[in-house]
């Protein structure tokens, strides 16, 4: 089944053109957030469509930025599309994820933020090497001495 998702997030932007293109290109049930911004954490039709979805279903969109307004969340998104067994369209950019192709571009794109991850974790440890054997205090100077500790204590 293609579930179609559009969004706008002001009365500036057109929802209808997006209807209009979504059944233009078959879709057959579409998910409609009005007033919700491309950076909100909680898209309800989004949310829902995404529950709905069954293995084999297409998920199409106008364009990328109705589902996402960053990269790492959009590559969030599609591989949480892809465990699902859930392809994806984006009808304005012509990407997706239904032909091998289309499967294989989002795979390098993944590999890529993997390894950005991977150099993250690398310098964040070139940083602070092995805390274990560092026995300096961190954060903020203790408010209670240790002789005020060994009497609450007792």
């Amino acid at each position: 089944m293609k579930l179609g998702y559009a969004r706008v997030s002001t009365d500036e932007d057109n929802l209808e053109l997006q209807i209009e293109a979504l059944r233009s290109a078959g879709v057959e049930l579409i998910y409609e957030d009005k007033d919700v911004s491309g950076s909100a954490v909680i898209k309800p039709a989004y949310n829902d469509m995404v529950r709905s979805a069954q293995p084999g279903d297409e998920i199409i969109v106008w364009r990328l930025d109705r589902l996402s307004r960053s990269l790492g969340t959009l590559m969030i998104e599609l591989e949480k599309f892809g465990r699902l067994n859930v392809g994806f369209r984006s009808l304005s950019e012509n990407i997706e994820t239904i032909s091998p192709e289309g499967r294989m571009f989002f795979q390098m794109v993944g590999a890529f933020r993997q390894f950005e991850r991977d150099v993250i974790a690398e310098r964040s440890n070139a940083s602070d090497p092995d805390r274990s054997s560092d026995r300096r205090q961190r954060g903020r100077p203790p408010v209670i001495s240790d002789e005020q500790w060994s009497k609450v204590r007792t």
